[in-house]
């Protein structure tokens, strides 16, 4: 068998290899058509090329480049044909004195001048301007006669390709025995030299370059200033409008008349070899040369794309072969427009495509040479699994054979143990056996569904996890923690929100206010808003922390100082009271404050008013002082560290903030919003918690509270680089939370519904387990869900699909929940549907259910009133269907 399918192996195997031969043997063959057509070739080539040309934006005019153009006020002033030279001298001269960084002259030196055009005397004018003005480019030619130092040569010489269209200026040339550069590369290099010495930009390297003109290639696209402007501004001695033309610039002066000989642009328009070599200056003054590849980098081109146009052909046969191979051509033709556009590189077209193209002729002729090799290979496979078919059938019939003689030797053996007399023993054992393999199942069994369910676990840990918050459950709580949301404080606990009621409350009275809580619980927050819910709020709000206060500067800083009362007091100061005068004070940490300092605040707080430091008048303020730290300040009167009268006097109103450990069903809100912020502050998509990181964020301890809660979550978010956060990733005390569920502490707040709620939802709502990680019994548990499920159809008004979901909290558990809601409130449906009346219902319900928490009976008593006011009961699967889709 494996001998038969080696040679698919090996033509499969052989694959790129024999795209690569036929790619290389399609680029030869296209080299050949290259020399018998070159014209086509090379229009075809460069088809992209000039249809970029004609249809791009024109190309911009380097503001360092001036063109001085020969007019028609000029040849009615100088004449129409050569001109005197000491006219280009005195140009020359002006344009330099201008401050010109490099200037270039359309004039040769192979005449000398005659009489009539000053002679001798013009032609040493000359000589003298091309010295002062060095370095001066001049049009070199071979039979040059007058002879000059300081004037460099560059030649106007322009390539025409083989269709008769001029795109290539030859980076230099040979005139004579003389190896020239290009005029406009020389005027380049000597104007990059004079503007940063430091670096220089001529290569005189072999080959050509590509022109890129600007507008449609003519010496008006590049906006010359006519030379009868610059002569008249030189005569009226105009050094301002001068210096704008030529200060720091390279110069070109077109003197000469223009020459019949003119070159075809891919524009369509025919110019002159100086007017293209002005054309190429300006490319290089603007860095924007278009380059083209060498003959071995079009070489490769096309091997490359003609030996993929065949790996496609010969790896996917029929028409899935073509289109992908129509798509490496298409994508290569897309590549060479964004190469030209992008980067300024001209791709080869003729090849590659000539190459393709006859790649699908020869892969056509080898698909037709091996066709019928391969329907041999198929024919013998043909042969072969019908052989093993027809061995596979006669095994089969072997097979039946021997077992239906087993069969008949099975009912022999029954036939005979009926009549023997040793069949009960047998069968005893046998029963014996059947029983022993049937518990080993069981066993077996039992160890799977702890394993499917350790796997289930673990698959949930891993998802997602829902961080929506659950109601709150009542209406009003529920407005409490959208107006507490305003102030910044975030949480669903009904404990801080009832704390954030009595607050409101307090707000509108004068008392102080003592908030009591550790670092982290947003003692701050509460202080700000009880600011601004008192009618103080739009006056000032301010907040002195008391332990970062010196203690040689407490009585400055809080109550101010007068000019001169100490070295440094260069003037009057006003202290933290007197800024918050008809606002409110802030005081952070009171706890630290020294004895010293207590009794000089306890006056302040008395009295209202207070000296300056060096003052002899008192000053009166009417504030409202909120003061709030973390330590115990009862244990600090008893001790004797904190004034006894101070503290009775910041009693007004206490209010003690639970940490983030008695209210862990906040945790989810927080780090949803958390993650929201960091993701949006970081520029990353907003993470998502799993189950299991979720889990860990409520086990953790959190003694900095939701700082330290914040503070992990930004470092998980910054170092994370996927989208989901698992419990890794988090970098919490593992040993931490192990000892908590050691100790059965998992819940800090037994007694908070929510709490409990959070412990059922993590253990997959299993009592048992439940149970043991609060420390209860599973009565306990079952009674407090019971009354969980009572409040959320309360709260649902019935609708027992909702209901279901805010008790499952994620849609994993919705279907457990589901369960456990059908069977507390069919129970309740059976006690109750015997009475005729509302109080007789209540009265066995009482009985019924005594074990349930006082406040959850609220929730029995109004669904059994809603039960006898509807005409029937609420049944489950009347409701909102989509919940659990």
């Amino acid at each position: 068998m494996l001998a038969r399918q080696k040679p698919w192996r090996l033509f499969i195997a052989s694959l790129p290899l024999q795209a690569l031969g036929i790619g290389s043997l399609a680029a030869c063959l296209s080299a050949m058509l290259w020399s018998v057509v070159p014209a086509t070739f090379t229009a075809l080539d460069y088809t992209v090329y000039d249809t970029w040309l004609r249809h791009r934006t024109p190309a911009r005019l380097n503001p360092s480049l001036t063109i001085v153009a020969r007019d028609a006020a000029s040849e009615e002033q100088f004449g129409r044909g050569l001109w005197d030279r000491s006219i280009l001298a005195q140009l020359v001269v002006t344009i330099h004195e201008a401050g010109a960084a490099v200037i270039g002259l359309d004039h040769r030196l192979d005449y000398a001048s005659p009489a009539q055009l000053g002679g001798a005397a013009s032609d040493t004018r000359l000589l003298e301007a091309l010295r002062t003005a060095s370095p001066v480019v001049l049009i070199h030619d071979a039979d040059q006669l007058l002879q000059s130092e300081a004037a460099i040569s560059g030649h106007i010489v322009v390539t025409s390709d083989l269709d008769h269209v001029s795109r290539h200026i030859p980076v230099s040339t040979r005139i004579g025995p003389q190896t020239v550069p290009a005029l406009g590369w020389v005027l380049s290099d000597l104007f990059h030299r004079q503007t940063t010495p430091t670096q220089s930009v001529l290569n005189h390297s072999d080959g050509d370059v590509l022109i890129n003109f600007v507008g449609d290639g003519s010496l008006a696209a590049l906006q010359p200033i006519p030379l009868s402007l610059v002569w008249n501004a030189a005569e009226r001695h105009d050094e301002a409008m001068l210096a704008s033309w030529f200060r720091d610039k390279a110069v070109v002066i077109r003197s000469s008349p223009e020459s019949g000989e003119t070159w075809l642009l891919p524009s369509d328009s025919a110019i002159d070899g100086m007017t293209a070599h002005l054309h190429f200056l300006n490319a290089l003054l603007n860095h924007g040369q278009i380059g083209s590849l060498s003959w071995f980098g079009r070489l490769t081109v096309t091997i490359v794309l003609a030996s993929l146009t065949a790996w496609s052909l010969l790896r996917f046969r029929g028409v899935i072969g073509i289109l992908l191979a129509g798509a490496a051509i298409v994508a290569y033709g897309t590549l060479a427009v964004a190469m030209l556009i992008s980067a300024s590189l001209v791709m080869p077209i003729a090849a590659p495509l000539t190459a393709s193209m006859l790649v699908f002729i020869g892969t056509a002729l080898l698909v037709n040479l091996t066709a019928s090799q391969r329907m041999m290979l198929l024919e013998r496979d043909m042969i072969r699994i019908q052989q093993e078919s027809t061995a596979v059938r006669e095994a089969l019939v072997l097979y039946e054979n021997r077992a239906e003689a087993l069969q008949e030797d099975l009912e022999t053996a029954n036939a005979v143990i009926a009549v023997s007399a040793g069949q009960q023993e047998e069968l005893t054992r046998t029963t014996n056996s059947l029983r022993l393999q049937m518990a080993d199942a069981q066993h077996q069994e039992q160890d799977a569904r702890r394993h499917l369910e350790e796997l289930e676990r673990q698959l949930g840990d891993l998802r997602a996890a829902n961080a929506t918050s659950s109601a709150v459950g009542d209406a009003e709580l529920g407005r409490l923690q959208t107006e507490s949301r305003q102030f910044g404080i975030i949480t669903q606990d009904r404990s801080l929100l009832r704390l954030f009621r009595d607050l409101k409350k307090s707000a509108p009275s004068p008392l102080t206010v003592l908030l009591l809580g550790e670092p982290g619980t947003g003692k701050e927050l509460f202080a700000r808003a009880i600011h601004r819910l008192s009618p103080r709020s739009g006056k000032s709000f301010i907040a002195v922390n008391m332990a970062a206060i010196s203690p040689e500067l407490f009585e400055s800083e809080l109550f101010g100082h007068m000019r001169g009362s100490f070295t440094g007091a260069t003037g009057d100061r006003r202290g933290y009271f007197g800024l918050a005068d008809h606002g409110t004070i802030f005081l952070d940490e009171i706890g630290d404050l020294r004895m010293d300092h207590q009794s000089k605040l306890l006056r302040v707080l008395q009295d209202k008013s207070f000296y300056r430091v060096g003052a002899t008048t008192p000053t009166t303020v009417d504030v409202r002082i909120v003061a709030a730290t973390n330590r115990d300040l009862q244990k600090g009167v008893s001790e004797g560290w904190f004034r006894e009268d101070l503290y009775f006097r910041l009693a007004g109103m206490v209010f003690h903030l639970p940490p983030l450990r008695e209210r862990t069903g906040d945790i989810p809100l927080l780090a949803d919003i958390f993650l929201n912020q960091l993701a949006d502050q970081l520029g990353k998509p907003v993470p998502r918690l799993t189950n299991e990181a979720l889990r860990t964020l409520t086990e953790h301890d959190w003694k900095g509270n939701v700082r330290q809660l914040r503070h992990c979550l930004e470092q998980a978010v910054t170092l994370n680089e996927g989208t989901l956060l698992t419990r890794s990733s988090l970098r919490l005390d593992e040993e931490q939370g192990q000892q908590r569920r050691r100790t059965g502490e998992t819940v800090p707040d037994r007694a908070s519904d929510a709490a409990v709620l959070n412990c059922l939802r993590r253990h997959g709502f299993d009592m048992q387990s439940a149970a043991k990680t609060l420390g209860w019994d599973r009565s306990t548990v079952t009674q407090r869900l019971k009354g969980l499920c009572f409040q959320a159809l309360v709260e649902a008004n019935g609708d027992q699909a909702k209901a279901a979901l805010a008790i499952a909290g994620d849609p994993s558990h919705l279907r457990t929940a589901e369960l456990k809601l059908r069977d507390y409130y069919g129970h309740l449906q059976s006690v109750i549907e015997p009475f005729a009346n509302v109080e007789e219902a209540l009265i066995d319900c009482r009985r019924r259910f005594k074990n349930l928490p006082e406040r959850h009976f609220e929730s029995v008593e109004t669904l059994v009133r809603r039960h006898f006011q509807e005409d029937r009961p609420i049944l489950l699967g009347e409701q909102t269907k989509g919940v659990g889709a």
